[in-house]
């Protein structure tokens, strides 16, 4: 649970994150590590974890676009900046973070923006540890 400063814990605001998670997560498309593996041409997995996170550890082959600014930089990305609008629209994302409610958070944005083929991959990076 949150805690203020204070130590005071805030359950009802605990409840609201883990519901709009719940929420993203029946909203948007999510796949398996499995089905990321079988990716092709025009197919990215972007890590939307925070920059010392994706330093620690990632999956092969993953670009960083941290998700509270995933909105406003992906198609500056250099891995992503050549394509244009349609090319990036329309490019197959993976989206993961650590256990899938960050990915599923930024998947829904993604697809509210205009994205074509966004997903969000279930289980996350710790997932991905676990299976390996």
């Amino acid at each position: 649970m949150a805690e203020t400063a204070a130590g005071v814990r805030h359950p009802a605001l605990i409840s609201s994150c883990e519901r709009l998670v719940t929420d993203a997560r029946a909203r948007v498309r999510e796949v398996s590590w499995e089905e990321v593996e079988e990716c092709g041409p025009r197919c990215f997995l972007v890590d939307v974890r925070e920059p010392q996170e994706f330093a620690e550890a990632t999956a092969p082959g993953a670009i960083n676009v941290p998700r509270g600014l995933l909105e406003f930089t992906i198609d500056k990305h250099p891995q992503l900046q050549h394509l244009d609008e349609d090319g990036l629209l329309n490019s197959r994302l993976y989206l993961f973070c650590g256990t899938g409610g960050r990915s599923a958070l930024a998947a829904l944005a993604l697809e509210a923006l205009g994205f074509k083929q966004v997903y969000s991959v279930r289980g996350g990076l710790k997932l991905r540890q676990a299976e390996s």
